[in-house]
């Protein structure tokens, strides 16, 4: 019996143990992570890591640059956009850049500032005059001031979508 409660005893430390372990490592192995965004449609799913991100305290200390993500959409199906809730925290923009079906030369960008702590924002394929998507990017800006005090905005982190087309 005795060898029983040793036993059982070992078993619960250790657990306990563990689970500091894993708690301290989410609150501390996790801060310096950078929020990502993620987008859905079709019943794939894609996850963004910041094209472009800087301190925004310090914004000539950036990260090397990432790369645009791609993303399968055809004409039927919105894009379901997601945005980690530390973009959603701060005012964002996100930009919506539509083409004509065979004039990719003639972009045409919509964008939309969002400052309801607003974590998801659907997004149709196809614009009101027939245009498709060619992609997304959802940028963070920061204020900041010049040596002339002006004020000036920044933006200190971007994600990149590409849409590819499918039929």
């Amino acid at each position: 019996m005795k060898a029983k409660l040793a036993a059982l005893a070992a078993v619960l430390v250790l657990t306990a143990a563990a689970m500091v372990g894993f708690i301290a490592w989410q609150l501390h192995g996790h801060k310096d992570e950078r929020p990502e965004i993620s987008a859905f449609t079709h019943g794939t799913v894609i996850h963004a890591a910041p094209y472009q991100y800087c301190d925004k305290n310090k914004l000539d200390q950036c990260d090397p640059p990432g790369h645009t993500v791609q993303l399968a959409v055809n004409a039927h199906e919105p894009v379901q956009l997601s945005v980690d809730g530390r973009i959603a925290q701060a005012p964002w923009m996100l930009s919506r850049i539509y083409a004509p079906v065979d004039d990719v030369d003639h972009k045409r960008a919509e964008s939309s500032v969002y400052r309801d702590h607003r974590t998801a924002v659907t997004i149709p394929t196809i614009d009101s005059e027939g245009r498709r998507l060619l992609g997304l990017e959802i940028k963070l800006p920061t204020v900041v001031q010049t040596e002339t005090g002006d004020l000036l905005e920044v933006t200190h982190a971007i994600w990149s979508v590409a849409t590819v087309w499918q039929n």
